[in-house]
């Protein structure tokens, strides 16, 4: 599978035929499991709104662009990047284990979206201004 690059803008509806379509190709190309296609629907979702919601906040004049390639027929890459200006990743990740668990306690229902891509990929990597996130992924 090539690199393709999708562009959304704040729209749910594009969000969700967004995620479908890469689900799609990707079933329909590779011998991929249920529970990694799961996976892989909710580290997108997990991904685009962040970019969305947060990197743009909700601006409607701000767009999300999504990368999703297959290597060696055997790893998902994805790439989501933002118009936002970025946030400190190094530090605001040393930091999730105690908002996570701030979260927890106040029952929010946010907050919690990069560690479960976290924990859901095998690689997970910004770039220096922080408005660009990219994973792998095994599809075994």
């Amino acid at each position: 599978m090539k690199a393709v690059t999708y562009a959304i803008k704040h729209d749910i509806k594009g969000l969700a035929c967004l995620i479908k379509t890469v689900l799609k190709v990707i079933q329909t190309e590779y011998l991929v499991s249920e529970d990694t296609l799961f996976e892989i629907r909710v580290i997108l979702n997990e991904l685009i709104v962040n970019a969305i919601c947060h990197g743009n906040n909700c601006g409607d004049d701000k767009g999300a662009y999504v990368t999703v390639k297959i290597v060696n027929d055997s790893y998902l890459y994805v790439c989501v990047k933002d118009e936002g200006c970025g946030f400190n990743h190094k530090v605001d990740l040393q930091k999730l284990g105690d908002y996570v668990e701030e979260k927890n306690n106040s029952f929010n229902e946010h907050g919690r979206g990069l560690i479960i891509v976290e924990q859901l990929s095998d690689k997970l990597k910004f770039n220096k201004c922080g408005n660009k996130v990219s994973i792998i992924k095994s599809l075994r």
